[in-house]
């Protein structure tokens, strides 16, 4: 069966739940210590960060999760077409346009864009219907953050060439266990990987950046470092601006926008749902500080109690952790998700060997609508989401290398009872 379509998984015109992962050439490690030559490119993992943080503040696409690591990324998101329905032609413009100025910048920056640009794009209306279309989709919003990267990376090191592997993957999430565990499961990467020793500790991820939040910490915003194009300059396309000039507009606008500090998770999408939230479609949740798409939340948790199941989590180990060491909280949570804690754990632990074959993550009832309306067949990864998606127990089976159901105790002592058969 051939490659599911991109719009087929992220139709262009419904909200989408996703999670969108890249990996650098040939898994090399070109955003950390390379075990070859021993060059350190650490420092690109800002980079990422940084241009994440720009990505939010124009595309209307929610980042609600991110981590770096130094040969892959990962990053969830909800993309929000309907909101950019809302929005008028001339925001359209100015959103693209500060991001795509008609020239390759040197830094990370976007430009305030000039009124004969926005004319400009204005007079096209079939460029202004894909500009708009472009705003919401997790194919266009990738490229805006892998080729720059790379880009910049091939500069650094005076070479040509693919900097990432191909094309990045991704998969819906099509409901609220979905959302969680992976969202989870992206946060605790590097604890996993044995890179970091606390959540507080996991550079470059989105828990760290909310933790820090919640003690309020403060960071200067990237997204606000924009440059300003002089009105002497207004009627000249950006092109003829020299690249000296270029400098010394992005040095100016990185000074200014370090003088105003905002929380370090303001960019991030909002976690928790505020229950006064509206939910009237024609009501637009567009983000007041412009750091992000949306002042949205997308889990039904609060922060503390987030962080109480990612600890759950990493505590979890088959033959260790026994459901009389699950939180009462922990359980009830699972159980209103249509789950039990201990194979929400193992989604969380496991989550990119669990569904690594599938493009649907969600409960049996979401795939098989999602499934029949693509016109596709019930595969396999549908029943590894029908074993998870239930309270009764899931264990792993090192011999078949397998997931199954777990057998309970009680049927267990007895099949160990029974004579075998001759």
């Amino acid at each position: 069966m051939p490659r599911a379509r991109r719009d087929e998984v992220f139709p262009p015109d419904e909200n989408c739940f996703a999670h969108l992962y890249n990996r650098c050439v040939q898994g090399a490690y070109l955003c950390g210590v390379d075990p070859v030559t021993k060059v350190d490119y650490s420092h690109r993992k800002q980079w990422i960060v940084d241009r994440l943080e720009q990505l939010a503040s124009i595309y209307l696409i929610d980042i609600l999760a991110h981590t770096v690591l130094d040969n892959h990324l990962h990053v969830v998101v909800l993309t929000l077409p309907d909101e950019v329905k809302k929005l008028s032609d001339r925001e359209v413009a100015i959103r693209w346009l500060s991001l795509h100025p008609g020239r390759e910048l040197d830094e990370f920056v976007s430009v305030d864009p000039t009124e004969s640009q926005i004319a400009e794009l204005l007079g096209d209306p079939e460029q202004l219907e894909k500009v708009r279309a472009r705003l919401s989709s997790p194919s266009s919003f990738m490229k805006d953050l892998c080729e720059p990267i790379s880009r910049r990376a091939n500069k650094e090191d005076g070479r040509a060439g693919h900097f990432w592997e191909g094309r990045f993957k991704g998969k819906r999430l099509l409901d609220m266990l979905a959302i969680l565990v992976c969202v989870a499961y992206v946060d605790l990467n590097q604890l996993r990987a044995g890179i970091a020793k606390s959540l507080v500790e996991s550079n470059y991820t989105s828990i760290q950046s909310r933790i820090l939040a919640g003690l309020n910490q403060m960071a200067p915003s990237l997204a606000l470092s924009k440059i300003s194009i002089s009105n002497e300059q207004a009627a000249q396309q950006i092109k003829a601006i020299p690249r000296v000039e270029i400098r010394r507009l992005t040095e100016a606008a990185r000074v200014k926008a370090q003088q105003r500090m905002v929380l370090k998770d303001a960019w991030l999408a909002k976690l928790t749902i505020d229950p006064k939230q509206s939910v009237n479609p024609n009501d637009s949740h567009l983000s007041k500080d412009g750091l992000r798409a949306t002042d949205k939340g997308f889990l039904h948790v609060t922060l503390e109690q987030y962080v109480q199941i990612l600890h759950e989590a990493l505590l979890f180990r088959p033959g260790r952790a026994s459901p009389e060491t699950t939180s009462q909280e922990f359980k009830d949570i699972a159980k209103s998700l249509g789950s039990s804690p201990e194979n929400v754990s193992w989604m969380i632990q496991d989550f990119s060997n669990i569904f690594r074959h599938g493009y649907l993550v969600g409960s049996p009832e979401t795939l098989r609508k999602q499934t029949e309306r693509n016109e596709r067949k019930w595969t396999l990864h549908c029943r590894k989401c029908k074993l998870f998606y239930s309270e009764k127990t899931v264990e792993y089976d090192k011999q078949t290398n397998k997931y199954r159901r777990a057998i309970p105790q009680s049927d267990a002592d007895q099949m160990q009872e029974q004579p075998p058969a001759k």
